[in-house]
């Protein structure tokens, strides 16, 4: 049991950001370094205690352990401020609640005060490098932490070995190849350093969907109309998977907009792919000419991109958003696209969005 315990310490203490457990009376029983730092006590002043004698009167996080608590699934919320006396000025922090077994509740804290200040300065200089900065700072600021995620999947494995472990093997794979796509950070800055290989588009977007379905907190439905005669395209795995996300995470905030505005909607993001036999031709930087036959459609139900942002879509910072979570995805996708070689449209409206992708195959390149 000693052992256990200091196993699931030494992976607590490896993360680089504040992660409190705590149980079904909200008292917390498990604290890593980070956490006592954020708190500004030691763990053994803090150990049950209940989380809410450190947070503001009637702060919202203690609604979102209530409902995790009921539910058993988890939460996120974005820029809390969590000030008060006992731990000082706590602004901009994103929080994930995750449902534990036995009403135990894990919270991780993530500070971002440092990012949105960041990108105020930057823009406010009007700097033509805000990207190529900003891609390191994200590079410094991401590669802990993942780590620290990655140990939070082992710890809950290890100290639940009875539950099926299906979403900590995803976690982990979803955590290497974001690292490894953070290696490659300098994507808004250079040309394409990867590799292109023959791949299976659907084996692509089925995993996609699979991340998606796992990281939203949403009521909707993947349906997929895939050509299964369609060659091999000529790409990089990870590069089309953060490709895929990105649009379909919009997909899903569109859907979620939709229906904080009308009558609420079953939400549905439709997959499509075939192969286009009448030439898709594109010129490269070289001059040489390239067949894109491969296309990809992702199309959603949901509440579309308003004309005003139509025309510059892709560039970076330009978001409907509300918050300030948006404004690089996008402009990912069509860099991921450019390295590829490829073309990417779209066409929107009220009743939901449509991206049109053409890729080469690995004969055709």
């Amino acid at each position: 049991m000693k052992q256990n315990k200091d196993t699931i310490d030494q992976i607590m203490n490896s993360m680089t950001f504040p992660v409190i457990i705590i149980d079904l009376e909200n008292k917390i029983s498990i604290i890593n370094i980070a956490g006592e730092n954020f708190l500004r006590s030691s763990s053994k002043m803090i150990a049950g205690n209940k989380i809410e004698n450190y947070l503001p009167f009637s702060s919202p996080l203690l609604d979102l352990i209530s409902k995790c608590k009921k539910e058993g699934i988890g939460f996120n919320e974005y820029g809390l401020d969590l000030s008060n006396p006992r731990i000082g000025i706590k602004k901009d922090i994103d929080v994930q609640v995750t449902s534990l077994p036995d009403d135990n509740v894990m919270i991780i804290f993530i500070d971002n005060s440092f990012e949105r200040n960041f990108l105020a300065t930057r823009s406010s200089n009007n700097s033509g490098d805000t990207l190529s900065y900003f891609a390191s700072m994200l590079a410094h600021e991401v590669k802990n932490p993942l780590a620290g995620i990655r140990g939070a999947a082992q710890l809950i494995e290890r100290q639940y070995p009875q539950l099926n472990n299906k979403l900590t093997v995803l976690i982990c794979n979803e955590v290497d190849r974001i690292k490894r796509l953070i290696e490659n950070i300098e994507i808004f800055d250079t040309p394409n350093s990867f590799d292109l290989q023959p791949l299976n588009i659907h084996t692509v977007l089925r995993h996609t969907s699979d991340v998606l379905k796992n990281s939203q907190d949403l009521n909707f439905e993947i349906k997929e109309y895939f050509d299964p005669s369609i060659p091999n395209i000529l790409g990089n795995r990870d590069q089309l998977i953060q490709l895929f996300l990105n649009l379909m995470t919009n997909s899903c905030d569109a859907i979620k907009e939709k229906n904080k505005k009308n009558k609420p909607i079953a939400g549905v993001i439709s997959l499509f792919t075939s192969y286009k036999h009448g030439p898709i031709i594109k010129e490269k930087s070289s001059g040489e000419r390239i067949n894109l036959p491969i296309e990809i459609r992702v199309s959603d139900n949901g509440s579309g991109i308003r004309e005003v942002y139509k025309n510059n879509i892709f560039e970076p910072y330009v978001s409907s958003k509300k918050s300030s979570k948006g404004g690089l995805g996008l402009a990912m996708v069509k860099k991921i696209i450019d390295d590829h070689d490829g073309l990417i449209s779209f066409d929107s409206s009220p009743d939901g969005t449509t991206f049109l992708i053409n890729l080469a195959n690995e004969v055709s390149a």
